[in-house]
């Protein structure tokens, strides 16, 4: 259990008021890798649908969420994006009405494309991203939510490996570094997700790639894990399975 993200989810115990809970992030807040994953629900916003049906662990927690507690969650996570977009789109992604703030992304701030100038020192694209977690939380802050950060899960050696047409500039391992060092430095909660999983696996002694569609993806097993591992960080408790109650 994570105490401080503890005491913010304890709101939802016996809340007489409905408490709203947002979930942000990129891919991997959407459900892709999931079985079912399509973007086929209402607009987000621009290019981007809610996926209602696919399997992942967002559309756990919502389920679960909802039905033990007086709660609302809405998913606004948007596949292929960065920091930057929720920077950017932040008045249309978080509503008036939100309470708790999920927030899971940097997956694809790892990379910088070949086109897009000289190659970045591995310390100034580090740097950008960074300031940008701190300007998000201002964001946050100024609009009086309770927000936690969540660092997302390791990817596959080779998803960290330049590709195509990208540098692939800092890794899976520095988003989650890069988290903790603005959690104390401004004092959010923050969860770990990377560092839960990875320790999932060698509990388990299991491959990383084992829980991976795609080498960057959860596959159905993943995205349970995930869901546990939250649900583990957050200390709401998850049902026994099987129990209709």
């Amino acid at each position: 259990m994570n105490r401080e993200v503890s005491k913010i989810f304890s709101k939802v115990v016996l809340s007489d008021k409905k408490i709203r809970i947002k979930l942000l992030g990129d891919s991997i807040t959407h459900g892709v890798g999931g079985t079912g994953y399509k973007q086929s629900g209402e607009k987000i916003v621009t290019n981007f649908a809610r996926n209602p049906d696919g399997y992942c662990w967002a559309k756990q927690f919502k389920e679960h969420m909802e039905s033990q507690y007086n709660c609302e969650v809405v998913n606004n996570g948007c596949s292929g994006t960065n920091i930057q977009f929720i920077i950017e789109k932040f008045d249309f992604l978080v509503d008036p009405e939100d309470d708790i703030i999920l927030c899971t992304i940097g997956t694809n701030n790892r990379h910088q494309y070949f086109q897009s100038g000289f190659k970045k020192t591995k310390q100034e694209y580090m740097q950008t991203f960074y300031n940008n977690i701190l300007a998000l939380y201002e964001k946050f802050k100024a609009a009086g939510k309770d927000v936690i950060f969540v660092a997302n899960i390791p990817a596959s050696v080779k998803n960290e490996r330049d590709g195509e047409n990208y540098w692939r500039i800092f890794h899976m391992c520095d988003v989650n570094d890069m988290y903790l060092k603005a959690s104390v430095e401004c004092g959010f909660p923050f969860i770990s997700m990377y560092n839960a999983f990875l320790n999932y696996c060698e509990m388990k002694n299991i491959p990383l790639e084992s829980l991976l569609k795609d080498g960057l993806h959860p596959n159905d097993e993943g995205y349970d894990v995930m869901f546990k591992l939250i649900m583990d960080e957050i200390g709401i408790a998850r049902k026994v399975p099987g129990a209709e109650f």
